[in-house]
């Protein structure tokens, strides 16, 4: 879905409101009492905003980068206006997309006929399998679960080095790449088992892979939008059947509520509690 962006006309953005509130879905510590339960201290050593920061940062320049140097190839690239619309299209879409959003901004557009290049829909893809904070209505895995799993790969490999080291950073840390580390890599696993069976439920069901991988992650990062960019060509809805809608939708839900709470809602030892 493109988003229309009334800069330029003489009133307040909307595309500017819009992106304020997507910030909102990248940390719990948008709602205080969430804040209070899953952690306290400063914004600023949050892991959630930090890596958020930067996957936003780096992608949005990447993406610039990209359209620049095509816009060099078509000699466009002396256009001062054009380039400033394609960066502020290129930051919005990579927040949008990072919080399973699937905005598109109208400047994406213009980035795009201005570089003459398409959409780089592996990119977006895996801004939406990343997802916002936890305890965001924000999809895929979540910033906070890969924070951990990076912060335990790194710890395992400087144990390589040091096989007698103990971790530092205190017991909240080390409690994070042990028990924390454990559930993150437990439901990644999981989120890429739903994504290997759906694929091939729905390759199954006559739809080619790329089209079958695109609607399943799509459809578990709640993220529709990826029908249309993701894609070699735009995927219609409407041309599937009906036992593939029926799919897509199991596995909406499954993204929408996440696996791990269906796991433990279908458990028997969790019926007595």
């Amino acid at each position: 879905m493109a988003v229309p962006d009334d800069r330029g006309r003489g009133e307040p953005g909307g595309l500017d409101l819009i992106f304020l509130f997507l910030l909102l879905a990248l940390t719990r510590r948008s709602f205080p009492e969430r804040a209070q339960v899953l952690g306290t201290g400063p914004v600023r050593q949050d892991p959630e905003i930090r890596l958020a920061l930067v996957l936003i940062g780096g992608t949005t320049l990447v993406l610039f980068l990209r359209h620049w140097i095509g816009a060099i190839e078509a000699e466009d690239a002396q256009d001062l206006g054009r380039a400033l619309r394609a960066l502020w299209g290129a930051l919005f879409t990579v927040l949008s997309f990072l919080t399973t959003t699937g905005f598109e901004s109208g400047e994406w557009e213009a980035a795009r006929e201005w570089s003459g290049l398409g959409t780089p829909g592996l990119i977006l893809a895996g801004l939406a399998m990343l997802g916002g904070g936890v305890a965001t209505t924000a999809g895929g895995v979540k910033l906070l679960r890969v924070y951990v799993l990076a912060q335990h790969g790194q710890r395992e490999l400087e144990r390589l080095v040091h096989p007698s080291s103990v971790g530092g950073g205190g017991e909240a840390a080390r409690q994070m790449r042990r028990q924390g580390a454990y559930f993150a890599w437990l439901f990644f696993m999981l989120f890429a088992l739903t994504i290997a069976v759906t694929t091939g439920i729905l390759a199954l069901l006559g739809i080619e892979f790329e089209p079958a991988l695109v609607l399943t992650l799509a459809a578990l990062t709640t993220t529709g939008q990826l029908a249309d960019l993701a894609a070699s060509s735009p995927i219609l809805y409407a041309d599937l059947g009906q036992m593939a809608k029926v799919v897509l939708a199991a596995v909406m839900v499954l993204g929408r509520v996440e696996i791990l709470a269906v796991l433990a809602l279908l458990a028997p030892s969790g019926w007595r509690r």
